[in-house]
């Protein structure tokens, strides 16, 4: 009969893994040139609502001025990209995200969300460093919370295509191929049968990433399919550029899964094979 472990063992081996310091490291990278790549993308943003002043706030915020927003934003993602003082630089670009986020309706993104999020984890990591020996390890109780964001929003975006309306084909036709994307074509020209047999691809493949990128035997393939994802996204949707931050903040987490290891029930300080 097989035992299962009790909630407290598994809080344990979470709070006591471990994660590689290089692995740490891209993350914290690709995270850093994400949230500069922003900073820099939300000034038409800014611009907007100065030029409008119609004000649609998610929360009552005090006025900053958005050219300082911007700059605390940049030196936050600068800093975080050297790995410099971890917990402040994540923590500017956490705290500028968020006031973005919050700002106002127009502001609002879920690209932006999912970098507020990261960044904020970010501060309590230790931040990694590419340099660091292959076989150096760090705590990984913030890596496994950053990996959970990620898989979380693959299942969370599957899920939520789960309708008719794009299983028809619908969100295709109006997102796919436009006149701004780096490859424009007309989706709407293709069979039906075809356009249903690609979004219920889309939703699989979302779907098998949130719970493929956790096990050895499937990971190489979701690794695959998150970088065909992505790219697919880059290469046929507008804004590409938005679009390179999201991957940046997707594909972050992926040096993470490869390196996270639970720790052993029982045996403080030393780690299982769960995640190899």
């Amino acid at each position: 009969m097989i035992s299962l472990p009790s909630p407290a063992a598994l809080l344990s081996s979470v709070a006591d893994s471990q994660v590689g310091a290089r692995a740490l490291g891209v993350t914290r990278t690709m995270v850093a040139c994400a949230a500069v790549a922003k900073a820099l993308l939300s000034v038409p943003y800014f611009l907007e609502l100065e030029a409008q002043r119609l004000a649609l706030p998610l929360l009552p915020l005090p006025e900053v001025p958005w050219v300082l927003v911007v700059l605390l934003w940049t030196a936050g993602g600068v800093l975080l990209l050297f790995g410099a003082a971890v917990p402040l630089s994540a923590g500017l670009v956490a705290a500028c995200a968020w006031y973005t986020l919050f700002l106002d309706e127009r502001t609002y993104s879920n690209h932006l969300f999912l970098l507020a999020l990261l960044a904020t984890l970010l501060t309590a990591s230790g931040g990694g460093s590419v340099r660091a020996g292959r076989d150096a390890r760090v705590p990984g109780a913030t890596a496994f919370l950053l990996m959970t964001q990620v898989s979380t929003m693959y299942a969370f975006a599957g899920i939520a295509k789960i309708n008719a309306s794009f299983f028809a084909g619908e969100v295709f036709v109006r997102s796919v191929g436009t006149d701004a994307a780096l490859i424009s074509f007309a989706p709407e020209r293709f069979p039906a049968l075809l356009l249903t047999a690609g979004a219920l691809g889309a939703v699989c493949l979302e779907l098998f990433l949130a719970v493929g990128l956790w096990f050895r035997a499937t990971r190489r393939w979701a690794f695959l399919g998150g970088v065909l994802l992505h790219t697919m996204f880059l290469l046929t949707m507008s804004r590409p550029l938005l679009l390179l931050c999201f991957a940046l903040l997707s594909w972050s987490a992926y040096p993470l899964f490869a390196s996270w290891r639970p720790a052993r029930q029982g045996v403080p300080g030393e780690t299982s094979r769960f995640s190899s």
